[in-house]
Protein backbone atom coordinates (compact mmCIF):
# COMPACT_ATOMS: atom_id res chain seq x y z
CA UNK A 1 0.00 0.00 0.00
CA UNK A 2 1.42 3.72 -1.28
CA UNK A 3 1.82 6.30 1.61
CA UNK A 4 -0.97 8.08 -0.31
CA UNK A 5 -3.13 5.31 0.50
CA UNK A 6 -2.30 4.83 4.05
CA UNK A 7 -2.65 8.52 4.78
CA UNK A 8 -6.54 7.92 3.27
CA UNK A 9 -6.95 5.34 4.88
CA UNK A 10 -5.81 6.51 8.47
CA UNK A 11 -7.17 9.99 8.07
CA UNK A 12 -10.39 8.10 7.18
CA UNK A 13 -10.43 5.77 10.02
CA UNK A 14 -9.20 8.91 12.77
CA UNK A 15 -12.33 10.58 11.59
CA UNK A 16 -14.39 7.48 12.15
CA UNK A 17 -13.25 7.36 15.63
CA UNK A 18 -13.41 11.40 16.36
CA UNK A 19 -17.12 11.12 15.46
CA UNK A 20 -17.87 8.24 17.25
CA UNK A 21 -16.23 9.25 20.42
CA UNK A 22 -17.87 12.94 19.79
CA UNK A 23 -21.13 11.23 19.43
CA UNK A 24 -21.16 9.27 22.34
CA UNK A 25 -20.67 12.17 24.34
CA UNK A 26 -23.00 13.91 22.54
CA UNK A 27 -25.58 10.85 22.44
CA UNK A 28 -25.38 10.36 26.75
CA UNK A 29 -25.54 14.86 26.79
CA UNK A 30 -28.84 14.57 24.99
CA UNK A 31 -30.70 11.98 26.55
CA UNK A 32 -29.68 13.45 30.01
CA UNK A 33 -31.37 16.62 28.12
CA UNK A 34 -34.08 14.61 26.79
CA UNK A 35 -34.83 13.28 29.98
CA UNK A 36 -34.75 16.45 32.18
CA UNK A 37 -36.61 18.18 29.90
CA UNK A 38 -39.42 15.60 30.55
CA UNK A 39 -39.02 15.85 34.14
CA UNK A 40 -39.65 19.40 33.96
CA UNK A 41 -42.45 19.16 31.77
CA UNK A 42 -44.22 16.30 34.26
CA UNK A 43 -43.36 19.11 37.26
CA UNK A 44 -44.88 21.90 36.08
CA UNK A 45 -48.24 19.95 35.72
CA UNK A 46 -48.16 19.31 39.04
CA UNK A 47 -49.80 22.87 40.00
CA UNK A 48 -52.19 22.29 37.44
CA UNK A 49 -53.23 18.92 38.48
CA UNK A 50 -53.64 20.42 42.03
CA UNK A 51 -55.60 23.07 40.97
CA UNK A 52 -57.55 21.13 38.93
CA UNK A 53 -58.72 18.80 41.15
CA UNK A 54 -59.07 21.18 44.23
CA UNK A 55 -61.75 23.06 41.93
CA UNK A 56 -63.72 19.92 41.47
CA UNK A 57 -63.47 18.58 45.18
CA UNK A 58 -64.71 21.72 46.40
CA UNK A 59 -68.08 22.36 44.02
CA UNK A 60 -68.36 18.75 44.79
CA UNK A 61 -68.27 19.35 48.53
CA UNK A 62 -71.62 17.64 50.37
CA UNK A 63 -73.67 20.40 52.53
CA UNK A 64 -73.11 21.13 55.79
CA UNK A 65 -69.06 20.87 55.19
CA UNK A 66 -69.34 16.65 55.32
CA UNK A 67 -65.88 15.24 54.97
CA UNK A 68 -66.91 12.22 52.40
CA UNK A 69 -64.96 12.54 49.01
CA UNK A 70 -66.65 12.59 45.66
CA UNK A 71 -66.82 9.15 43.92
CA UNK A 72 -64.13 9.08 41.82
CA UNK A 73 -65.99 9.22 38.38
CA UNK A 74 -66.56 12.73 39.30
CA UNK A 75 -63.11 13.94 38.98
CA UNK A 76 -62.18 15.44 35.39
CA UNK A 77 -58.40 15.05 34.18
CA UNK A 78 -59.34 16.60 30.82
CA UNK A 79 -57.02 19.83 31.55
CA UNK A 80 -53.84 17.78 31.43
CA UNK A 81 -51.94 16.30 28.61
CA UNK A 82 -53.78 13.31 26.39
CA UNK A 83 -49.51 11.76 26.74
CA UNK A 84 -49.67 11.85 30.51
CA UNK A 85 -51.40 9.71 32.26
CA UNK A 86 -52.53 10.61 36.24
CA UNK A 87 -52.87 8.73 39.46
CA UNK A 88 -53.72 10.64 42.82
CA UNK A 89 -53.63 8.69 45.81
CA UNK A 90 -54.83 9.87 49.39
CA UNK A 91 -54.29 7.18 52.51
CA UNK A 92 -53.45 3.97 50.11
CA UNK A 93 -56.49 4.60 48.27
CA UNK A 94 -56.36 5.59 44.77
CA UNK A 95 -58.60 8.96 44.61
CA UNK A 96 -58.38 9.61 40.83
CA UNK A 97 -56.40 7.89 38.09
CA UNK A 98 -56.57 8.17 34.19
CA UNK A 99 -58.17 4.79 32.39
CA UNK A 100 -55.07 3.52 30.60
CA UNK A 101 -52.68 3.91 34.10
CA UNK A 102 -51.21 0.76 34.97
CA UNK A 103 -47.95 -1.32 36.09
CA UNK A 104 -46.82 1.14 38.45
CA UNK A 105 -47.11 -0.02 42.59
CA UNK A 106 -49.07 2.39 44.67
CA UNK A 107 -46.40 2.18 47.27
CA UNK A 108 -44.01 3.68 45.02
CA UNK A 109 -41.36 6.00 46.48
CA UNK A 110 -41.24 9.69 45.61
CA UNK A 111 -38.82 10.95 42.64
CA UNK A 112 -38.39 10.78 38.90
CA UNK A 113 -37.19 7.32 37.16
CA UNK A 114 -38.54 4.94 34.36
CA UNK A 115 -41.00 2.68 35.62
CA UNK A 116 -43.07 -0.29 33.27
CA UNK A 117 -41.95 1.44 30.19
CA UNK A 118 -42.51 5.08 31.08
CA UNK A 119 -41.00 7.91 32.65
CA UNK A 120 -42.78 8.62 36.40
CA UNK A 121 -42.53 11.37 37.85
CA UNK A 122 -43.91 10.50 41.81
CA UNK A 123 -44.71 13.54 44.51
CA UNK A 124 -46.18 14.62 47.11
CA UNK A 125 -49.70 16.73 46.08
CA UNK A 126 -51.89 19.38 48.73
CA UNK A 127 -55.68 19.00 47.78
CA UNK A 128 -58.01 20.44 50.08
CA UNK A 129 -55.61 21.02 52.99
CA UNK A 130 -54.30 17.34 52.77
CA UNK A 131 -51.33 15.48 51.38
CA UNK A 132 -52.03 13.19 48.77
CA UNK A 133 -49.76 11.49 46.19
CA UNK A 134 -49.18 12.48 42.20
CA UNK A 135 -47.90 9.90 40.16
CA UNK A 136 -47.22 11.01 36.66
CA UNK A 137 -46.18 8.91 33.99
CA UNK A 138 -45.42 9.89 30.45
CA UNK A 139 -44.44 7.62 27.45
CA UNK A 140 -40.81 7.02 27.46
CA UNK A 141 -40.51 7.22 23.82
CA UNK A 142 -40.53 10.71 24.33
CA UNK A 143 -36.92 10.63 24.92
CA UNK A 144 -36.06 7.52 22.55
CA UNK A 145 -37.57 8.61 19.55
CA UNK A 146 -35.27 11.44 19.30
CA UNK A 147 -32.36 9.41 19.81
CA UNK A 148 -33.68 7.02 17.60
CA UNK A 149 -33.55 9.77 15.46
CA UNK A 150 -30.05 11.43 15.79
CA UNK A 151 -28.37 7.86 16.01
CA UNK A 152 -30.02 7.24 12.15
CA UNK A 153 -28.41 10.57 11.52
CA UNK A 154 -25.10 9.95 13.04
CA UNK A 155 -25.01 6.41 10.84
CA UNK A 156 -25.57 8.64 7.59
CA UNK A 157 -23.62 11.54 8.76
CA UNK A 158 -20.23 9.28 10.23
CA UNK A 159 -19.46 7.15 7.34
CA UNK A 160 -19.71 9.75 4.71
CA UNK A 161 -17.80 12.57 6.85
CA UNK A 162 -15.37 9.69 6.89
CA UNK A 163 -15.16 9.21 3.08
CA UNK A 164 -15.31 12.51 2.39
CA UNK A 165 -12.19 13.56 4.44
CA UNK A 166 -10.68 9.80 2.94
CA UNK A 167 -10.94 11.82 -0.29
CA UNK A 168 -10.01 15.12 0.56
CA UNK A 169 -6.43 13.29 1.93
CA UNK A 170 -5.75 11.21 -0.96
CA UNK A 171 -6.15 14.30 -3.05
CA UNK A 172 -3.84 16.66 -0.82
CA UNK A 173 -1.27 13.61 -0.07
CA UNK A 174 -0.88 13.41 -3.86
CA UNK A 175 -0.03 17.34 -4.30
CA UNK A 176 2.16 16.92 -1.46
CA UNK A 177 4.22 14.07 -2.41
CA UNK A 178 4.54 14.98 -6.00
CA UNK A 179 7.62 16.60 -5.24
CA UNK A 180 8.81 13.23 -3.75
CA UNK A 181 7.91 11.55 -7.08
CA UNK A 182 9.92 13.76 -8.97
CA UNK A 183 13.01 13.35 -6.50
CA UNK A 184 12.41 9.73 -6.85
CA UNK A 185 12.29 9.64 -10.74
CA UNK A 186 15.19 12.28 -10.46
CA UNK A 187 17.32 10.37 -8.39
CA UNK A 188 17.13 6.75 -10.74
CA UNK A 189 17.60 9.05 -13.95
CA UNK A 190 21.26 9.91 -11.81
CA UNK A 191 21.78 6.33 -10.87
CA UNK A 192 21.21 4.99 -14.39
CA UNK A 193 22.77 8.00 -16.38
CA UNK A 194 25.96 7.92 -13.77
CA UNK A 195 25.86 11.86 -13.19
CA UNK A 196 26.15 11.95 -9.59
CA UNK A 197 26.19 16.09 -10.12
CA UNK A 198 22.72 16.85 -11.47
CA UNK A 199 20.83 18.98 -9.86
CA UNK A 200 17.89 16.86 -7.70
CA UNK A 201 14.12 18.39 -7.84
CA UNK A 202 13.40 20.27 -5.12
CA UNK A 203 16.75 20.91 -3.67
CA UNK A 204 15.69 25.19 -2.92
CA UNK A 205 12.35 24.46 -1.28
CA UNK A 206 12.01 25.19 2.74
CA UNK A 207 10.40 22.30 3.28
CA UNK A 208 11.13 18.12 4.40
CA UNK A 209 11.34 17.52 1.03
CA UNK A 210 13.49 20.67 0.18
CA UNK A 211 15.85 19.25 2.96
CA UNK A 212 15.78 15.40 1.20
CA UNK A 213 16.38 16.71 -1.97
CA UNK A 214 19.55 18.93 -0.48
CA UNK A 215 20.52 16.27 1.78
CA UNK A 216 20.36 13.53 -1.22
CA UNK A 217 22.00 15.87 -3.63
CA UNK A 218 25.26 16.33 -0.93
CA UNK A 219 25.35 12.56 -1.05
CA UNK A 220 25.58 12.59 -4.89
CA UNK A 221 27.96 15.00 -4.51
CA UNK A 222 29.91 13.43 -2.27
CA UNK A 223 30.02 10.10 -3.86
CA UNK A 224 31.11 11.99 -7.24
CA UNK A 225 34.23 13.06 -5.53
CA UNK A 226 34.87 9.81 -4.04
CA UNK A 227 34.42 8.32 -7.52
CA UNK A 228 36.49 10.73 -8.94
CA UNK A 229 39.04 9.91 -5.97
CA UNK A 230 38.75 5.85 -6.44
CA UNK A 231 39.54 6.09 -10.62
CA UNK A 232 42.48 8.71 -9.67
CA UNK A 233 44.01 6.90 -6.65
CA UNK A 234 43.81 3.63 -9.59
CA UNK A 235 45.36 5.62 -12.06
CA UNK A 236 48.32 7.14 -9.97
CA UNK A 237 48.87 3.27 -8.33
CA UNK A 238 48.70 1.60 -11.95
CA UNK A 239 51.24 4.07 -13.15
CA UNK A 240 53.51 3.60 -9.76
CA UNK A 241 53.55 -0.11 -9.75
CA UNK A 242 54.31 -0.06 -13.60
CA UNK A 243 57.32 1.85 -13.41
CA UNK A 244 59.38 -0.58 -10.75
CA UNK A 245 57.73 -3.62 -12.83
CA UNK A 246 59.62 -2.32 -16.22
CA UNK A 247 62.59 -1.57 -14.70
CA UNK A 248 62.60 -4.70 -13.34
CA UNK A 249 61.72 -6.23 -16.70
CA UNK A 250 64.36 -4.53 -18.22
CA UNK A 251 67.18 -5.59 -15.94
CA UNK A 252 66.45 -8.66 -15.89
CA UNK A 253 65.89 -9.13 -20.06
CA UNK A 254 69.76 -7.60 -19.89
CA UNK A 255 71.17 -9.96 -17.46
CA UNK A 256 69.46 -12.71 -19.42
CA UNK A 257 70.84 -11.53 -22.62
CA UNK A 258 73.86 -12.56 -22.81
CA UNK A 259 77.12 -13.19 -20.77
CA UNK A 260 77.40 -10.92 -17.74
CA UNK A 261 80.05 -11.14 -15.22
CA UNK A 262 79.82 -11.74 -11.30
CA UNK A 263 79.82 -7.82 -10.50
CA UNK A 264 77.12 -6.98 -13.17
CA UNK A 265 75.14 -9.77 -12.31
CA UNK A 266 75.49 -9.02 -8.61
CA UNK A 267 74.32 -5.47 -9.62
CA UNK A 268 71.94 -6.16 -11.42
CA UNK A 269 70.27 -8.50 -8.81
CA UNK A 270 70.78 -5.34 -6.33
CA UNK A 271 69.33 -3.32 -8.60
CA UNK A 272 65.99 -5.52 -8.93
CA UNK A 273 66.01 -5.98 -5.63
CA UNK A 274 65.24 -2.39 -4.85
CA UNK A 275 63.03 -1.93 -7.50
CA UNK A 276 60.96 -5.04 -5.76
CA UNK A 277 61.33 -3.26 -2.12
CA UNK A 278 60.17 -0.45 -4.05
CA UNK A 279 57.06 -2.02 -5.02
CA UNK A 280 56.51 -4.11 -1.74
CA UNK A 281 56.66 -0.74 0.05
CA UNK A 282 54.23 0.45 -2.43
CA UNK A 283 51.87 -2.36 -1.76
CA UNK A 284 51.69 -2.00 1.50
CA UNK A 285 51.18 1.66 1.75
CA UNK A 286 48.02 0.89 -1.11
CA UNK A 287 47.04 -1.86 1.00
CA UNK A 288 46.86 0.36 4.10
CA UNK A 289 44.71 3.10 2.14
CA UNK A 290 42.34 0.63 1.04
CA UNK A 291 41.78 -0.79 4.08
CA UNK A 292 37.75 0.85 4.57
CA UNK A 293 37.72 0.15 8.18
CA UNK A 294 39.59 -1.93 10.46
CA UNK A 295 40.04 -2.27 14.15
CA UNK A 296 42.45 0.29 15.94
CA UNK A 297 43.48 -0.70 19.63
CA UNK A 298 43.86 2.38 21.73
CA UNK A 299 45.89 1.26 24.54
CA UNK A 300 48.46 4.04 26.51
CA UNK A 301 51.99 4.02 24.79
CA UNK A 302 54.96 6.20 25.48
CA UNK A 303 55.46 8.27 21.99
CA UNK A 304 58.33 9.36 22.82
CA UNK A 305 59.80 5.42 23.02
CA UNK A 306 57.88 4.54 19.87
CA UNK A 307 59.65 7.83 17.73
CA UNK A 308 62.99 6.99 19.47
CA UNK A 309 62.93 3.63 17.80
CA UNK A 310 61.77 5.13 14.61
CA UNK A 311 64.67 8.14 14.73
CA UNK A 312 67.23 4.57 14.84
CA UNK A 313 65.81 2.84 12.19
CA UNK A 314 65.59 5.94 10.07
CA UNK A 315 70.11 6.72 11.36
CA UNK A 316 70.64 3.08 9.98
CA UNK A 317 69.35 3.91 6.68
CA UNK A 318 70.87 7.33 6.44
CA UNK A 319 73.70 7.47 8.28
CA UNK A 320 75.03 10.76 6.15
CA UNK A 321 72.21 12.95 7.55
CA UNK A 322 72.12 14.53 11.08
CA UNK A 323 68.97 13.18 12.39
CA UNK A 324 68.56 14.56 16.32
CA UNK A 325 66.06 13.51 18.37
CA UNK A 326 64.86 14.57 21.97
CA UNK A 327 61.69 14.70 24.28
CA UNK A 328 60.62 15.94 27.47
CA UNK A 329 57.66 15.73 29.79
CA UNK A 330 55.13 12.66 30.14
CA UNK A 331 54.39 11.45 26.23
CA UNK A 332 52.25 8.89 27.11
CA UNK A 333 49.11 8.77 24.61
CA UNK A 334 45.97 6.44 23.59
CA UNK A 335 46.95 4.52 20.51
CA UNK A 336 47.51 2.09 18.44
CA UNK A 337 51.12 0.81 18.31
CA UNK A 338 51.67 -0.61 14.71
CA UNK A 339 49.71 3.37 13.38
CA UNK A 340 51.87 5.32 15.76
CA UNK A 341 55.20 3.50 14.27
CA UNK A 342 54.19 3.70 10.75
CA UNK A 343 53.38 7.63 11.53
CA UNK A 344 56.60 8.03 13.04
CA UNK A 345 58.43 6.39 10.06
CA UNK A 346 56.59 7.96 7.25
CA UNK A 347 57.11 11.77 8.91
CA UNK A 348 61.05 10.75 9.35
CA UNK A 349 61.17 9.58 6.00
CA UNK A 350 59.28 12.03 4.48
CA UNK A 351 61.86 14.95 6.09
CA UNK A 352 64.86 12.81 5.08
CA UNK A 353 63.66 12.10 1.09
CA UNK A 354 63.01 15.15 0.39
CA UNK A 355 64.90 17.43 2.47
CA UNK A 356 68.00 17.18 0.15
CA UNK A 357 70.31 16.23 2.45
CA UNK A 358 69.63 19.06 5.09
CA UNK A 359 69.55 18.30 8.92
CA UNK A 360 66.36 16.72 10.41
CA UNK A 361 65.18 17.45 14.04
CA UNK A 362 62.30 14.87 16.00
CA UNK A 363 61.23 16.24 18.64
CA UNK A 364 58.51 14.41 21.60
CA UNK A 365 57.09 16.88 24.07
CA UNK A 366 54.18 16.77 26.20
CA UNK A 367 52.11 19.47 28.38
CA UNK A 368 49.18 19.83 30.15
CA UNK A 369 46.75 18.84 28.28
CA UNK A 370 48.61 17.31 24.57
CA UNK A 371 51.56 15.53 23.27
CA UNK A 372 52.93 17.03 20.66
CA UNK A 373 55.21 14.83 17.62
CA UNK A 374 57.63 17.53 15.29
CA UNK A 375 59.75 16.61 12.23
CA UNK A 376 61.69 19.28 11.04
CA UNK A 377 63.86 19.18 8.07
CA UNK A 378 66.43 22.40 6.73
CA UNK A 379 65.40 21.40 3.12
CA UNK A 380 63.67 23.56 0.36
CA UNK A 381 60.71 23.43 1.65
CA UNK A 382 57.24 23.63 0.08
CA UNK A 383 55.03 26.30 -1.99
CA UNK A 384 52.27 27.77 0.71
CA UNK A 385 49.69 26.41 -1.65
CA UNK A 386 50.90 23.37 -1.61
CA UNK A 387 50.85 22.92 1.52
CA UNK A 388 46.56 21.81 1.78
CA UNK A 389 47.47 19.50 -0.98
CA UNK A 390 50.28 17.80 1.20
CA UNK A 391 47.48 14.52 2.50
CA UNK A 392 46.69 13.63 -0.88
CA UNK A 393 47.39 10.06 -1.81
CA UNK A 394 50.03 10.42 -4.83
CA UNK A 395 50.45 14.32 -4.98
CA UNK A 396 53.72 15.23 -5.18
CA UNK A 397 55.36 18.58 -4.35
CA UNK A 398 58.04 18.03 -6.51
CA UNK A 399 58.92 21.20 -7.91
CA UNK A 400 60.16 22.60 -4.62
CA UNK A 401 61.43 19.43 -3.00
CA UNK A 402 62.97 16.12 -4.59
CA UNK A 403 62.39 12.80 -4.09
CA UNK A 404 61.31 9.21 -5.23
CA UNK A 405 58.45 8.64 -3.24
CA UNK A 406 55.20 7.03 -3.92
CA UNK A 407 53.18 10.12 -2.83
CA UNK A 408 51.34 8.19 -0.12
CA UNK A 409 53.19 8.09 3.54
CA UNK A 410 51.87 12.08 4.62
CA UNK A 411 48.38 10.50 3.31
CA UNK A 412 48.77 7.13 5.60
CA UNK A 413 50.20 9.85 8.48
CA UNK A 414 46.90 12.00 7.86
CA UNK A 415 44.26 8.48 8.21
CA UNK A 416 46.76 7.60 11.14
CA UNK A 417 45.70 11.40 12.80
CA UNK A 418 42.50 11.19 12.09
CA UNK A 419 41.93 7.66 13.15
CA UNK A 420 43.64 9.38 16.99
CA UNK A 421 41.45 11.84 16.85
CA UNK A 422 45.04 14.52 16.79
CA UNK A 423 45.95 17.45 15.07
CA UNK A 424 48.35 17.47 11.61
CA UNK A 425 49.54 20.80 11.28
CA UNK A 426 52.64 22.15 7.99
CA UNK A 427 54.59 24.90 8.30
CA UNK A 428 57.12 26.29 6.28
CA UNK A 429 60.07 26.98 7.93
CA UNK A 430 62.04 30.56 7.78
CA UNK A 431 64.38 30.47 5.79
CA UNK A 432 63.80 26.76 4.77
CA UNK A 433 62.65 23.93 5.72
CA UNK A 434 59.44 22.43 6.65
CA UNK A 435 57.81 21.49 10.16
CA UNK A 436 55.34 19.06 10.71
CA UNK A 437 53.57 18.87 13.79
CA UNK A 438 50.85 16.23 15.52
CA UNK A 439 49.10 17.28 18.52
CA UNK A 440 47.47 14.30 20.52
CA UNK A 441 44.74 15.21 22.91
CA UNK A 442 46.44 13.64 26.70
CA UNK A 443 43.76 11.21 28.13
CA UNK A 444 42.80 11.19 31.58
CA UNK A 445 42.52 7.63 33.45
CA UNK A 446 38.56 8.44 33.53
CA UNK A 447 38.63 8.48 30.13
CA UNK A 448 41.63 5.72 29.07
CA UNK A 449 38.79 3.56 30.97
CA UNK A 450 35.54 4.93 29.82
CA UNK A 451 37.02 4.73 26.10
CA UNK A 452 36.31 1.22 24.82
CA UNK A 453 39.12 -0.93 23.57
CA UNK A 454 38.71 -0.49 19.79
CA UNK A 455 37.99 2.38 17.63
CA UNK A 456 37.19 2.76 14.25
CA UNK A 457 40.65 3.89 11.45
CA UNK A 458 37.77 4.93 8.71
CA UNK A 459 40.66 4.97 5.74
Amino acid sequence: MTIRARLALGVALTTALVVLMVAAVQFLALRSFLSLAERERLETLLPVLASTLDAQLTRGQPAGGGTEPLPRSTLNLSALPRNVDVRVIRAGRVLVQSGSFQGISLSERPGYRALAGHNVLISPLKLSGQVTTAQLASDVLGVINPLRAYLRALAVTAPAAALLLALLSFTLAGRLLRPLSQLERAAAQVGDGGNLRAPLPGAGRRDELGRLSAALQATFIQLADVREREADFTQAAAHDLRSPLAALKVRLQASLAGPRSGAERTEDLSEALADVERMKRLTEHLLLLAHGSQDVQLLPLDLAYLSGEAVDRARERSPDVRLDFETWGAATVLGDEALLTHLADNLIENALRHGSGADVQVRVWGEAQSVWLSVRDAGPGVADAALPRLTEPFYRADAARGGEGNGLGLAIVSRTVQAHRATLRFENRRPAGLNVSVEFRRASTEQRAARGPKEDFGL
